[in-house]
């Protein structure tokens, strides 16, 4: 049986992107959700995440700070002023708001970035260093980030030396056939919420009548994170 993590990114944003994770996973397919920690609506996030302990969470890093972003297209284009950043103040910062989301209450299961900075090859590794050190064991990492396939297999030996996880298929967003495709497990990163169109359509993609009932008759479990990780024996 296919496994399928529906995870939904942004939690913790603002309040109609809250509402809207909510929804759909009260309503729909989102089954895990990645919280920023310090945006205005952290804190209401949290609130709903304890009102509905069956959505699992993991963090959502906010790295933006240190890079120049092409906000059109959502994906990182370079260091901020084209200067590196020490690995030392990456850790400090990556372990400030792993911190901060321990305060919540949460024990995340999960760790992603916003725009996908933790996948940039100089943030990589210290992300997966202190992911182990936090026993945080699932890291996004999917291979179509990379332009290079050498880039990938690196990314790939690094997670499996700090022991991490992630599932062997990757979906970016809700398209045709998407939950169809080939894998054993799999990631479908989607951004429901309310007040943008784009996340409207997300959200009404993952609220569709048919949808649980489909993914039921292909053999398609919807699941979280936590339940990929092989069984303690």
């Amino acid at each position: 049986m296919k496994k399928l993590v529906v995870n939904a990114d942004d939690f913790g944003y603002r309040e109609g992107i809250n509402k809207g994770i909510i929804y759909a996973h009260q309503k729909g397919v989102v089954s895990s959700a990645s919280l920023f920690v310090e945006r205005e609506g952290s804190q209401e996030a949290v609130k709903l995440a304890k009102e509905n302990p069956s959505l699992t969470l993991g963090i959502h890093l906010d790295l933006d700070k240190f890079f120049e972003i092409d906000h059109a297209r959502g994906v990182v284009v370079s260091w901020l002023n084209g200067s590196v950043v020490s690995t030392e103040i990456l850790k400090a910062e990556i372990r400030r708001q792993i911190d901060k989301f321990f305060t919540f209450g949460f024990t995340p299961d999960h760790i992603d970035s916003h725009h996908h900075s933790h996948l940039i090859s100089d943030v990589f590794e210290p992300v997966c260093q202190i992911a182990k050190e936090y026993k945080v064991p699932v890291v996004r990492l999917f291979k179509k980030f990379y332009s290079q396939e050498s880039n990938f297999e690196q990314a790939d030996k690094i997670a499996n030396s700090y022991g991490l996880i992630f599932p062997d298929h990757f979906i970016e967003g809700w398209y045709w056939g998407n939950i169809d495709e080939d894998y054993t497990a799999a990631e479908l990163m989607t951004h429901p919420g309310y007040g943008e169109l784009w996340r409207e359509a997300e959200l009404a993609h993952c609220c569709q009548q048919q949808l649980k009932e489909y993914l039921a008759n292909q053999k398609i479990e919807l699941t979280n994170f936590s339940n990929l990780l092989p069984k303690k024996q």
